[in-house]
């Protein structure tokens, strides 16, 4: 915040100085006034904040931390995260339900209901750089899941680039919801669970593991969709792998999409 706080300084001094050269009556030899040059230097100024952005990124601190299971048999997961890199995958510890560094620091609350923990993850602290092309700050987070824990897990993304690997998961049931992100997201490679994908301007490409049947449904408006249809013939309003009702690793998948682009694989 530094940093915008600098920007803003320096437009709020250009302003005022201008429009008192102004009213004091003072003009360049040439006969230009302050005022008119204004929006030239906003330019400039405008212009190298953005090579600022390109070259340079706030720091920030780099937090390590893990989740302890509590002795529970199965879990609900909700993930909240914004701008910047996230990375979710299995090698958490028999002990844990999760581990991983987070960027900006992480925010976790963890209850027992019953045999089931019930875990929410989010940032410590939210990175709102303005003007958006300034030098920035990311929360990259690297999280490692226990794929041995039945787990009902939510992802609510915001503006990221994500790589979510659940290959080795054993996964309940999904839920991801999307904004303006870029998502590589492969499935579960066994069980039956349902998959909910919701979002809207995004680019999104599902990988589902060989030996996974699928039945993908999907509501879109100006979205692309590209489905392997060798594997996932279509079916009238839907595309199912021919042995979907009768297969013991199966994913019941419902898209609904504005403008993105989608490939399943």
């Amino acid at each position: 915040m530094k940093n915008n706080q600098l920007f803003w300084g320096v437009i709020l001094l250009l302003v005022g100085g201008l429009m008192l050269a102004n009213e004091m009556g003072i003009k360049l030899p040439n006969g230009v006034s302050f005022t008119e040059l204004f929006w030239p230097l906003l330019l400039i100024l405008g212009g190298v904040w953005v090579l600022v952005g390109t070259f340079f990124r706030g720091a920030i601190e780099l937090e390590n931390a893990s989740i302890d299971l509590q002795g529970a048999t199965s879990a609900s997961l909700k993930v909240s995260h914004g701008a910047g890199e996230l990375k979710i995958h299995s090698g958490a510890n028999a002990n844990e339900l999760a581990h991983g560094s987070f960027a900006g620091g992480l925010q976790q609350k963890a209850s027992r209901n019953g045999d089931r923990l019930e875990v929410r993850m989010r940032p410590a602290k939210e990175v709102m750089d303005f003007p958006f092309f300034g030098p920035r700050s990311q929360l990259d987070w690297d999280v490692a899941l226990n794929a041995q824990i039945p787990t009902a897990l939510t992802l609510n993304l915001g503006a990221n680039k994500s790589v979510i690997d659940l290959r080795d998961m054993n996964i309940t049931d999904l839920k991801l919801e999307m904004g303006a992100s870029e998502i590589q997201l492969t499935l579960p490679a066994s069980g039956r669970f349902n998959a909910d994908l919701d979002f809207g301007a995004a680019s999104l490409e599902v990988t589902i593991p060989e030996g996974l049947s699928a039945r993908i449904r999907a509501s879109l408006g100006a979205a692309d969709l590209n489905i392997n249809q060798s594997r996932f013939p279509r079916n009238g309003s839907y595309y199912q792998s021919p042995d979907f009702d009768s297969a013991a690793n199966a994913v019941d998948m419902t898209i609904d999409a504005g403008a993105a682009s989608i490939k399943i694989k």
